[in-house]
């Protein structure tokens, strides 16, 4: 099988990874004190949401329905994630 595109957009990666105006599901939280903060900002494995900005250094600003909910860093690290069209 070749590596095509539509192959790639399917690799799941971490939350960090993710680009401005990227849409992407949520597939996994690491641990459990990683999945009861990502629990306190609406955010669950298999919810779709999309990335707003990055903050240089900072957060990640993410758009669920119409709530936008800032992440930081060390969190996302730990939550996977896959990219959707």
């Amino acid at each position: 099988m070749t590596d095509t595109p539509s192959s790639r957009a399917c690799e799941v990666c971490g939350l960090d990874c993710v680009r401005k105006g990227d849409r992407i599901e949520i597939v996994s939280v690491d641990d459990d004190h990683a999945r009861i903060q990502a629990l306190r900002f609406g955010i669950s494995e298999g919810a779709c949401v999309e990335c707003i900005t990055r903050i240089p250094a900072g957060p990640l600003v993410l758009k669920s329905g119409r709530q936008e909910i800032a992440v930081g860093r060390s969190l996302a690290k730990r939550i996977s994630v896959k990219k959707i069209s």
